[in-house]
């Protein structure tokens, strides 16, 4: 038995990827229950390169295997094309985050994020976090960010609507606008990204970034009066609120870049767990001295 690296489901299976290079595939029975006996196994890596990391795009499932992609055919089962994130074969695709016709990548050790045309599988685009956290670690202590600089890495990548997010071991979290690519294979100028640091963050990695749609409840207008034979009716009409969509991360402490702690609770909570939600582009008031925290951007 082998352990499981990640999970998908696609084209009515779930993939699984284990820990000796193998992709397991299950489909369901006559009756729509899971054969769960009788997998199609396919060969992909190998122990000491296995599946890191697989990701839906476009129909096709890719699977992050030591530096490069393998495009996937969930029907065939076979693979359709394979190309390098990176140069260095001792970096692992970790990271994946699709949208549209972009996919976004990282590998290991790495704080470069690169973006590929999910069609023609060339590179678009590719940007350097650490200008950025370096930015927002400006005010902190002198050793901790010399540290924190020299290991850094991305940690995490999400795709919500028009913003690309990224989490880094630095506990910093960073957003950039999405290009918008057509289907087209015309080459695409490369143009350096905006990327914007937010405030609030964690103090130790960005252990995973996910989305959650909030859907309110309709709320009801004012009544309206209509003459109906002789007599007033009343009739309720009702509008609906946008949906509002969450941007969650977790990771180790919580951390306020815009004022980093000086006093002697500094660091206290550093090894603990906190969940981070951010809606509407800025943080609700915290305390720093909670020991879990809740903040909202909405996007």
């Amino acid at each position: 038995m082998y352990g499981i690296s990640c999970c998908r489901y696609l084209d009515n299976k779930v993939f699984v990827s284990l820990a000796n290079g193998d992709l397991a595939a299950y489909r369901r029975d006559s009756a729509g229950g899971w054969e769960t006996s009788k997998p199609s196994t396919i060969t992909l890596g190998s122990a000491t390169t296995p599946i890191t990391r697989m990701l839906a795009v476009q129909g096709k499932l890719w699977c992050g295997c030591q530096n490069n992609v393998l495009v996937f055919n969930p029907c065939t089962l076979s693979v359709e094309q394979t190309f390098a994130v990176c140069s260095d074969v001792s970096r692992a695709v970790l990271h994946m985050a699709s949208f549209g016709y972009g996919v976004w990548a990282s590998v290991q050790n790495s704080a470069v994020i690169k973006l590929f045309h999910s069609l023609t599988y060339e590179c678009i685009m590719e940007a350097n976090m650490a200008p950025s956290v370096a930015k927002m670690l400006a005010g902190c202590n002198d050793i901790i960010r010399q540290h924190k600089a020299a290991c850094l890495r991305i940690t995490a990548l999400l795709c919500c609507k028009d913003l690309l997010w990224v989490g880094t071991s630095a506990g910093v979290i960073l957003n950039l606008a999405i290009p918008h690519l057509t289907a087209s294979a015309t080459p695409y100028p490369v143009l350096a990204p905006n990327v914007a640091g937010i405030s609030h963050g964690h103090t130790g990695h960005v252990r995973f970034l996910t989305c959650v749609e909030m859907t309110p409840k309709k709320h009801l207008t004012a009544k309206t009066k209509q003459a109906s034979k002789g007599r007033s009716v009343r009739r309720r009409g009702s509008i609906s609120v946008a949906s509002r969509v969450l941007v969650i991360s977790g990771g180790d402490g919580f951390e306020d870049f815009q004022h980093f702690a000086s006093n002697d609770s500094a660091g206290r909570d550093d090894s603990t767990n906190h969940l981070i939600t951010c809606c509407c582009g800025r943080c609700n008031g915290v305390s720093s001295d909670s020991t879990n925290h809740l903040l909202l951007w909405q996007v």
